[in-house]
């Protein structure tokens, strides 16, 4: 029989927690996003995670902990989605608004995403304020930036492309968001997505004069 090597019966335990943590969270993010925070109980992220009640404690402290956690990962999971899977920096000004405000929407639009913004809007007050700030304007953040260096590169002032870049964001959150928001049957189909998309690029070109 092989003897195992030195260090791999030290890194089994760690991996088993790892792995155990991210059970808990995926099971919390189910039961979070359904219920809520009041209406959530840990017992069900423990029967669908798996592992036992002490094991969640030891992990998380308590609820509130374990709630946290979840805003946090979840919030991770945006930022990594919200920016386009290929670069656009080699796109004409236009379409690479175009092509960064159709993912952005896209994803935003997405059941996960709304239901995490009804979380956030009404259990917010558990949240310490500068985590509230990063929760909910991170995802947002990771396309303003990417927007603002192309307006930029397009040689609108530094000042002049992050107000335009506000007023934008806003205009792709518009009607659609706060529909979908109180409509669990609302839908947009991808002609209309793509055009909402499009009128609000070209309202934002001519108001910045770029057009």
């Amino acid at each position: 029989m092989a003897l195992p090597q030195q260090g791999e019966g030290e890194a089994r335990p760690a991996d088993r927690g790892v792995a155990r943590r991210q059970a808990f969270l995926q099971a919390a993010r189910d039961v979070f996003l359904e219920h809520g925070y009041e209406a959530a109980s840990v017992n069900d992220v423990v029967r669908m995670a798996g592992g036992s009640l002490a094991t969640l404690y030891a992990q998380f402290g308590n609820k509130e902990g374990l709630f946290l956690a979840f805003m946090q990962d979840q919030h991770d999971r945006f930022i990594r989605e919200m920016r386009p899977p290929d670069p656009v920096d080699h796109l004409p000004l236009e379409q690479a608004l175009q092509v960064v405000g159709e993912h952005f929407l896209r994803r935003l639009l997405q059941r996960d995403s709304l239901a995490f913004f009804r979380v956030m809007v009404s259990e917010g007050r558990k949240v310490p304020e500068h985590l509230r700030r990063y929760f909910t304007g991170g995802g947002a953040n990771q396309v303003y930036d990417e927007l603002v260096k192309q307006l930029t590169k397009a040689g609108l002032p530094e000042a002049d492309a992050r107000e335009g870049m506000f007023y934008f964001i806003e205009l792709l959150r518009s009607q659609h968001q706060f529909r979908a928001l109180n409509d669990d049957n609302y839908a947009v189909s991808d002609a209309e997505l793509k055009a909402h998309v499009a009128r609000a690029v070209h309202f934002l070109l001519n108001g910045l004069k770029l057009a």
